[in-house]
């Protein structure tokens, strides 16, 4: 049975399922090995979440809901700007 981890994050609860916990413990980890100490799964999760866009938390949310295969779409790349944000 899978369990999930809850982490609190500035005034709401996420709960991550946990393979998705072990992306950001594999993180941390290897920040703590190559720096000597990591800033934990929660800061990770957070720095994550900043660095989105509105339009890629979008595009995520269109394949997922429409079930649309990533390399059949069109593609940001690694822009950063956000029409969003305009």
């Amino acid at each position: 049975m899978e369990t999930k981890e809850s982490t609190t994050l500035e005034g709401f609860s996420l709960v991550l399922p946990p393979h998705l916990t072990a992306n950001f413990e594999k993180a941390d980890n290897q920040l703590r090995e190559f720096y000597g100490k990591g800033p934990g799964v929660p800061a990770l999760v957070r720095f994550w979440m900043a660095c989105s866009t509105a339009s890629k938390i979008r595009r995520e949310f269109e394949l997922a809901v429409l079930d649309i295969r990533k390399s059949n779409t069109h593609s940001d790349g690694d822009v950063h700007f956000d029409e969003d944000t305009l």
